[in-house]
């Protein structure tokens, strides 16, 4: 039987440094059953990761990069000098056929910029752009929003492409039935928006997508849509809100839980169990790492403050986009839609 290739993770872009991701990496093979190349510092990961029987069995192995990007670092200078850095490294390794998937902590625009140089796009896709999930009342239980901030100038043709791109990411590496798309605007009717959303949605009335038309941002939750598609620095705007919202409402549980009297700390004992469900439905780190779709192999970003969990998860992320071949379901649809985009 042949094994899964490995996921490739950058352990050294990430803001808290090396630890937390091989802590992850432990965690996602142990507990999933993963194949993991940690890229970076050999002798730094080596110390960190202890655990010979993963190296021994081939679950877990080591690939040196002299260079680290920084967060600080410009995106397309890191992409074209530091090529032994660890985010390059990790990229190589899947174009080797060494690795089915990429997944790094760091710098989101070095990474978008190393993905390019490494894969190239899908053949058809004008830009790629980062798939996020964000918990939703669908069949799946989330929601995708496209672009998520690899994109901030957009042109009509991006956003529809994104649209095919998210629906069959969806479909493929979800098992959704024919997911509903959507653009992002400020109402319902045609007529609202502007000229970028009024033109992206004349041409997914081109593609063979399930088109509603418009949603609003309250839409992204309640789980009649399935793919929100929008510019990249309003995508990344509703996601951090989206973050700031989660922290503030945990936090406010939390606070009146400590603070409140007899009757409040037993109710809080009472629902624990319903909050916490909730927690863990609405927690960022519950997703872990987004795609960048449009890119010839799996690219994905987790966040640059991830903890162990966040990893974890990470790697479940990349681990179904390569198990489904998701790659190739995104370049036949686009090619399928071609005449939409012209």
């Amino acid at each position: 039987m042949t094994l899964e290739l490995p996921v490739a993770v950058d352990a050294m872009g990430g803001d808290h440094g090396p630890a937390p991701v091989v802590a992850g990496v432990l965690e996602a093979i142990r507990a999933d059953g993963a194949r993991v190349v940690l890229v970076g510092d050999e002798p730094a990961l080596k110390e960190l990761a202890g655990a010979p029987e993963l190296f021994a069995d081939e679950r877990l192995a080591i690939v040196h990069a002299t260079e680290v990007v920084t967060m600080d670092d410009q995106p397309a200078m890191a992409a074209r000098k530091k090529k032994d850095s660890s985010m390059r490294k990790a990229c190589d390794l899947v174009v080797e056929g060494r690795a089915g998937a990429a997944l790094s902590p760091g710098n989101s625009g070095a990474l978008l910029a190393t993905g390019l140089l490494a894969f190239g796009r899908t053949e058809g896709v004008l830009r790629p752009a980062f798939g996020t999930l964000l918990p939703a009342r669908t069949t799946i239980g989330c929601s995708l929003l496209v672009d998520a901030g690899a994109n901030t100038e957009c042109e009509p043709a991006h956003l529809a492409q994104w649209g095919v791109l998210g629906a069959t990411y969806l479909e493929k590496a979800f098992a959704l039935d024919r997911p509903v798309v959507a653009v992002i605007s400020n109402g319902e009717e045609e007529g609202k928006g502007t000229e970028l959303t009024r033109g992206a949605l004349a041409l997914l009335k081109g593609t063979d997508v399930a088109l509603r038309g418009y949603a609003e941002g309250r839409d992204l939750n309640r789980g009649e849509v399935h793919v929100f598609v929008t510019d990249g620095f309003t995508g990344n705007v509703m996601l951090k809100t989206a973050e700031g919202v989660f922290r503030f409402v945990s936090d406010e549980i939390k606070r009146g839980y400590r603070q409140g009297g007899v009757v409040d700390k037993l109710g809080g004992l009472l629902s624990k169990g319903m909050f916490a469900r909730l927690r863990e439905q609405l927690d960022p780190r519950e997703v872990g790492a987004a795609p960048l779709l449009g890119l010839a192999h799996a690219l994905f970003k987790a966040h640059g403050s991830s903890d162990a969990h966040a990893i974890r998860r990470g790697i479940a992320a990349a681990r179904r986009y390569a198990e489904h071949g998701v790659d190739a379901h995104l370049a036949a649809a686009i090619a399928r839609n071609a005449a939409a985009f012209s």
